[in-house]
């Protein structure tokens, strides 16, 4: 074999480590990278009771070849045990030190012997803690320079087990171990800085889909921290416990919180309900899990988050086709993610169960790679849809413009529209209030006094708000125009006034109320076209509530209106109103209605006529706790009092 040059000796040096320690195939004492993989040179045995001692393993055991130079087991049942014949040994002064190189497994024991049939035992594995190790590492190294006889290697495992074999010296290990941290240094360092970013515009943008994409990929980081060895070497060193739990763990909490993420995202629930259910389903089954292996079911556990992970990835496969099939654009950048994870997420479930070889490559390079270029691909998909969103607040924001707009256009139709004056009509003082609904409103009145004594006023509500519903309380005011004729008879008004916006209101409609007074005769008649009652209030008190039949304005060709009529005296007074007064809530969800307006008639009986509007709006603000400008409902009501 030619001998390379320093520089080309570094170059391919880095170029091995990058692609995380991929062995260099060589028995030559000028070997790169310092180190052999010998794991072809190993036989195998399985022992599937974990029944037999090791002084009795090379009687009993059938060893076979190792013929893969990683070595893929699968979730192993029993005891491995390996076999390394000292024919193979490399040179001890050159490889001292015997790696394997695994970083799940619960119990690894090298056994040599010593002083005849008797042999001595050298632990590692999660059982054992890393600094009471013979040498501390993320994998598991031991020291066999100075064995001239047939070592034995004893593995248990409750996690799939692959593994390879590789002798090597203290110089290499530490070399290659710094330029690996190095590298997976960026890797978690770039999967933090993705989770602060995140959380910075979680909290700003209060998007829940932010904080599942966070804990996805939290809980992932964790997941590949304990895959690669770093979690026990470095946080949980001393506890067997959160090493062996650590992959099953973090593994379902990583998926129950990709389920949220999928499923939010995605809109499932409202797009597809049945795989949102579906969906739902996977992430209480991947909660599940992880107490299983909180329990101790760490096989259990592992074998379920490789079923689940294929699982989703299935149903995920058909909900995306799905979206890019309606073409729906948030699922899109999903999609490249997702394939990316499909793939990835299929082929190391196969190499988990053993039925693709598996080598260092593929079990340290495959999911850090795909992770990184899936988790940057999923931050895509949530600026872009923060870019939707943004684009549909300025629309929103366009359409709220548009609507003030409106809402003023109509309020000024309404204000220009109603009377600027109110009627002078002998012996009769009079108090009217009207507030649209913050901008705009559906009530109008209008009156007729074709001589000092004569009173015909109309108070109407419109259905619906905005121009369409001013329009008709113009159109309504044309109506009520065409009835002075009928000003004594309220049920002519009002029918009349139906007849003239029959077919022009659909699909709103008209409610009104019509009071015809002649204070010369003390003659007062009501009628009303499903409008509020009104209120009589007698001098003594008395308070009679008016409510004639009517059916409303604008719907039935026909309607037939009930009109009553009361003779009143001196000091009577009478309260017509729209809804709002009578539909105002406090904070409680309590509404004022006809008790409170009763209450406040009794109680406010002898108060000045010009002072009831005042003491009203102030008794409905102390109760609705809310100004009278900021109602839902539009306010209207007229006070009269006979002098």
């Amino acid at each position: 074999m030619k001998k390379l040059s320093p520089t080309e000796t570094l170059l391919f040096t880095l170029f091995s480590v990058f692609f995380f320690t991929i062995p260099v195939l060589s028995e030559s004492p000028n070997d790169i990278g310092e180190r052999i993989l010998k794991t072809t040179k190993f036989t195998y045995w399985i022992d599937p009771t974990s029944s037999v001692p090791v002084a009795s393993v090379l009687k009993t055991g059938e060893f076979k070849k190792i013929t893969d130079d990683f070595v893929n087991i699968g979730f192993l049942k029993g005891t491995l045990w390996l076999r390394f014949d000292p024919k193979d040994f490399p040179d001890p002064a050159k490889y001292p030190l015997l790696l394997i190189q695994a970083h799940n497994i619960d119990s690894v024991e090298l056994y040599h012997k010593h002083e005849g049939n008797t042999y001595v035992v050298s632990k590692s594995g999660h059982i054992q803690p890393v600094f009471q190790r013979e040498i501390p590492h993320r994998n598991f190294v031991f020291r066999i320079g100075h064995e001239r006889d047939t070592i034995l290697i004893a593995i248990h495992s409750e996690i799939s087990l692959q593994f390879s074999l590789i002798f090597t010296n203290q110089r290499n290990l530490q070399r290659e171990d710094y330029i690996t941290q190095w590298i997976y240094g960026l890797f978690f360092g770039s999967l933090g800085i993705i989770i602060l970013y995140n959380l910075a515009i979680a909290f700003f943008v209060r998007d829940r889909n932010y904080f599942y994409y966070i804990g996805y990929v939290l809980f992932f980081g964790l997941g590949q921290l304990s895959l690669l060895g770093f979690w026990g070497y470095f946080f949980v060193p001393d506890s067997y416990f959160w090493k062996r739990i650590g992959i099953p763990f973090f593994f379902s909490i990583c998926l129950f919180f990709f389920v949220l993420f999928t499923s939010n995202f995605l809109k499932l629930k409202a797009r597809i309900p049945k795989m949102a259910r579906c969906f739902q389903v996977l992430g209480i089954s991947s909660l599940f899990n992880a107490i299983i292996s909180l329990f101790g079911g760490i096989s259990e556990a592992s074998i379920g988050v490789t079923w689940l992970s294929l699982l989703i990835c299935i149903c995920l496969l058909g909900i995306l086709i799905w979206g890019i099939y309606n073409r729906l654009r948030s699922f899109y950048y999903f999609a490249v993610a997702f394939v990316l994870l499909l793939i990835t997420c299929i082929v190391y479930g196969l190499l988990k169960f053993g039925i693709l070889p598996s080598n260092p490559f593929l079990e340290e390079m495959l999911f850090p790679i795909a992770s990184l270029a899936d988790i940057t691909l999923f931050a895509f998909a949530l600026a872009d849809r923060i870019q939707l969103l943004r684009q549909e607040k300025d629309l929103a924001l366009a359409q709220v413009t548009s609507l003030r707009k409106e809402r003023k256009i109509s309020r000024d139709i309404l204000m220009q529209s109603l009377p600027k004056t109110i009627p002078d009509v002998k012996n009769l003082q009079m108090q009217i209030f009207i507030q649209p609904m913050k901008d705009v409103g559906g009530d109008f009145y209008e009156y007729f006094s074709p001589n000092p004594y004569e009173l015909g006023i109309v108070l109407c509500d419109v259905s619906g708000h905005g121009i369409p519903a001013s329009l008709i309380s113009a159109m309504g005011k044309v109506a009520f125009t065409t009835q002075k004729d009928n000003i004594s008879s309220p049920k002519q008004v009002l029918e009349g006034m139906n007849r003239v916006l029959y077919g022009n209101c659909n699909p709103q409609y008209v409610t009104a109320s019509y009071v015809y007074l002649n204070t010369s005769t003390k003659v007062w008649r009501f009628g009303r076209a499903g409008h509020p009652s009104a209120y009589l209030q007698r001098a003594d008190g008395e308070i009679i509530k008016v409510h004639p039949k009517g059916k409303i304005i604008g719907v039935f060709p026909e309607i037939q209106i009930e009109e009553i009529t009361y003779k009143v005296e001196p000091k009577d007074r009478i309260l017509i109103l729209s809804d709002g007064v009578l539909e105002c809530f406090n904070p409680d969800g309590s509404m004022y209605g006809e008790t409170g307006l009763l209450e406040f008639l009794r109680a406010n009986r002898e108060i000045p006529n010009h002072l009831f509007k005042i003491k009203l709006i102030q008794d409905l603000k102390s109760f609705s706790k809310t100004e009278i400008k900021d109602w839902d409902d539009d306010l209207t009501f007229i006070f009269l009092e006979l002098a």
